[in-house]
């Protein structure tokens, strides 16, 4: 199971990539699902449930707008999560 943390661009997401490239978690940027974004085009960061918070917080750090958070269910869709 995963998360999704979608934002408007995809310089936002990588930045937030590299920002973790060297702990060794899992972190892929992806375009974002369709459905899961209003507006169109997003980036979405995927990561471990361990990793949501700290994504988070770094991006709160670097001031990155995030539109939305979804958890991937067993079924494999994608569920939001409230911030």
């Amino acid at each position: 199971m995963y998360y999704l943390i979608v934002y408007s661009s995809v310089t936002f997401a990588n930045r937030i990539k590299n920002h973790f490239q060297n702990d060794g978690d899992y972190i892929v940027v992806l375009h974002t699902p369709a459905g899961l974004s209003e507006g169109g085009c997003s980036y979405s960061v995927k990561v471990k449930p361990a990793k949501v918070g700290q994504v988070l917080r770094a991006s709160g750090e670097y001031g990155f707008k995030i539109k939305g958070v979804f958890r991937q269910t067993e079924e494999g869709a994608y569920a939001e999560v409230t911030l």
